[in-house]
């Protein structure tokens, strides 16, 4: 039986700059609207000036960055106890917010879902071990009470403390792509759980005649955003060159958040950072 409840998230961040890039002060300060608390985790390093994220309900926590997302979220919520709430998010910096989440936090609270998240995917990598490939991109996963309550089960499922101990980056990512964003939904699927997407990839690839399956949010970004999608991808600012070649948007796009971002935020701030980090890299 619950003690409490309460909401919380886990924002995971990793970075070598010795402080919080503005981009995560805008994640996590817009995020920490919708939850009682929030824990952002990010990679053991010297930090000088953490006050740009100093909200009165975010908790730093600095870990080894081992297993990815898996083993900084399982590290993250070995902390609390899990009975205590009635949602926990799984969130990454792998995107760069430019708008309220108030609509996708509304759209989940009038869903009836266990397990749900921004968009989900129907992608099959060549090294997959499911039948049915369909997840919950695990870039933004939201649990609710069913689905917090399988969490452990579904550690003890896979070889966990294996997983951290692996050594070749190559074969953990694929290890973790299979068991966590793949793994994750299938396993909350076969224990009968409803799971759902913010933006449902089979709807809006019909929708705007999208024949292939592909990764929306990497190859369709810019008409994901004209739909009301409130990020984009780092990858889409930082390797511009292999976005242009493969996927030519129509926009650039820091032309498409000043355009369909949040007029209120520091948007222009925002943008001047993410180039010059993009110059550095």
């Amino acid at each position: 039986m619950a003690v409490t409840d309460k909401k919380l998230c886990v924002f995971i961040h990793f970075c070598q700059l010795p402080h919080f890039p503005k981009y995560v002060e805008i994640f996590v300060k817009e995020l920490s609207r919708y939850f009682d608390e929030l824990i952002l985790i990010s990679n053991e390093r010297q930090v000088k000036d953490t006050e740009n994220v100093n909200f009165p309900n975010v908790r730093l926590m600095f870990v080894q960055n081992e297993g990815y997302d898996l083993g900084m979220f399982h590290k993250a919520i070995g902390t609390v106890n899990l009975e205590n709430y009635t949602q926990i998010a799984c969130i990454n910096d792998s995107n760069i917010l430019f708008k309220s989440l108030e609509p996708v936090f509304t759209w989940g609270e009038k869903q009836d879902l266990d397990f749900w998240g921004l968009i989900d995917s129907y992608q099959k990598p060549w090294f997959s071990t499911h039948s049915d490939n369909h997840h919950i991109q695990s870039h933004f996963l939201v649990f609710n009470k069913k689905a917090i309550d399988l969490l452990n089960k579904f550690f003890e499922s896979i070889e966990l403390e294996k997983l951290l101990r692996e050594k070749d980056l190559k074969k953990l990512r694929q290890t973790v792509i299979n068991t966590w964003e793949i793994g994750l939904t299938q396993f909350f699927k076969s224990q009968g759980l409803t799971v759902g997407s913010f933006i449902d990839s089979k709807s809006f690839s019909v929708e705007h005649n999208i024949k292939k399956d592909t990764n929306l949010s990497h190859s369709h970004y810019f008409r994901l955003i004209k739909a009301g999608y409130p990020v984009i991808k780092k990858k889409a600012i930082f390797h511009t060159k292999f976005f242009k070649c493969f996927f030519r948007p129509k926009i650039k796009w820091d032309v498409m958040m000043l355009k369909y971002g949040d007029r209120d935020w520091d948007l222009e701030g925002l943008i001047k950072e993410l180039k010059r980090m993009k110059k550095e890299l």
